[in-house]
């Protein structure tokens, strides 16, 4: 998919290695151990602080943040490199350490293993994004009343695009773009700054809303190694919001809904997947190739072509031509093409060429857009719900299963008034 210049996260992106787990079995056990601190004193610092003592809790699928409880008061360690848009990591590893305080408990000393880390008393009330998917994690949560400001005013949820637009709740700018507008931060008066971090030159404004007073939280949910580690992040929302709870129910119900839709692939015949879409132009294609996004075509009993190795260091896709796509991918089963935005495709020679092409199997990523806004639900609630997209993967890859409604792909039709190869 290209890079929308109005939507804020590619669905299918980036960057990992996943660790191999069951998918079930999401219980919160706990066991006491010196955890080995990832996060530095504030986000960008480039080494860590040390151990933190505690006693752990349990996870599950999360690789780029962990949490420790003590004495009533939790420690989320953060960690990720920002890697270039299919490209590779550049800078060293974002790093933060959050301190979540019970209203009414004594907050500790910021001191020791605790020096420079943010405050945040929970449960938060008033909430600050930047990105679409951190509204849909709050909205899954009940907690979307909770949110004073957003990052324009295109969300897929129709009240807080009302709110944005009226000005009810501020506009602060998309993190995928910009960082945030300090002004109309500090009028929405937040309790906290969930941020997107996108590039590195946001870490500088990032320190001065903490240096008035906003605890930020800084997010890297595009860095998690597999896409159950992205679904993990609502994990985190649940612990700043009190809706620890509710976000234990809502992992456990994808990750069951994955399991199912594993079991059902992996009793149909194994096919192939070409997952390239046009980059608008030219003769480049972005073609997945690895770690989390991979993850989710191999979980549908496909063969990715062009599949290369997991690499935590690089986006999951690689920019590649026409002539390799002719060289290496023409035997290609199924074909995702394209994605809301990005241009068709429509040199019928080289389609042609295309076993998916000949056989009816090329399809489009719609993305579900909302009616009347300038927005799509699959760059909000998408990210969390992995398991709508591995459903609509194994429909597309597997005939037999194709029942129900498709959600975020379809099939390609081209422009009207073409006429496809070989039926003139």
């Amino acid at each position: 998919m290209t890079e929308p210049s109005n939507q804020p996260l590619r669905v299918f992106r980036r960057f990992g290695r996943w660790k191999t787990r069951h998918l079930g079995g999401l219980s919160r056990l706990t066991a006491f151990v010196l955890l080995a601190g990832m996060a530095a004193c504030g986000s960008g610092a480039s080494d860590g602080p040390g151990a933190v003592a505690g006693e752990a809790l349990e996870t599950p699928f999360a690789e780029t943040f962990s949490v420790v409880e003590r004495n009533g008061y939790r420690v989320v360690d953060i960690e990720a490199s920002i890697i270039t848009w299919g490209g590779s990591a550049g800078g060293p590893p974002q790093r933060a350490r959050l301190v979540l305080v019970p209203g009414g408990l004594e907050p500790p000393a910021l001191t020791g293993d605790l020096a420079g880390a943010s405050l945040i008393r929970t449960p938060v009330r008033r909430i600050a994004v930047n990105d679409h998917p951190h509204e849909g994690m709050l909205r899954i949560l009940g907690v979307e009343d909770r949110i004073v400001a957003v990052g324009g005013h295109t969300s897929y949820d129709d009240d807080l695009r009302r709110k944005a637009r009226s000005g009810e709740i501020r506009q602060i700018g998309y993190g995928w773009h910009m960082p945030p507008t300090l002004d109309a931060l500090v009028a929405a008066r937040p309790d906290v700054l969930i941020a997107r971090m996108a590039d590195l030159t946001h870490t500088q404004h990032l320190e001065r809303v903490e240096s008035l007073g906003i605890p930020v939280v800084p997010t890297f949910i595009d860095a998690e190694p597999h896409y159950m580690g992205r679904v993990a992040w609502v994990r985190l929302m649940g612990l700043l919001t009190g809706k620890e709870a509710e976000a234990d129910a809502f992992v456990e119900m994808v990750a069951q809904e994955v399991d199912r839709l594993k079991s059902l692939a992996e009793e149909q015949p194994r096919r192939s997947l070409l997952w390239a879409w046009y980059r608008s132009g030219g003769n480049r294609w972005a073609v997945t190739q690895r770690n989390a996004d991979a993850a989710l075509i191999r979980d549908a009993n496909a063969e990715l072509v062009l599949g290369g190795e997991d690499d935590p260091e690089l986006d999951s896709f690689s920019d590649l031509s026409t002539e390799r796509l002719l060289r290496d991918a023409t035997d290609a089963d199924c074909w995702m093409i394209r994605d809301p935005i990005s241009a068709k495709f429509d040199d019928w020679d080289v389609l042609a060429r295309f076993k998916a092409y000949r056989e009816g199997c090329v399809f489009w990523q719609l993305g579900k857009p909302h009616p009347t806004a300038d927005s799509w639900e699959m760059w909000e609630m998408g990210i969390i719900r992995p398991d709508w997209h591995l459903a609509d993967i194994v429909k597309m890859l597997h005939p037999a299963l194709r029942d129900g409604e498709w959600r975020f792909l379809a099939p390609e039709t081209w422009e009207e008034g073409h006429v496809r190869a070989g039926q003139h």
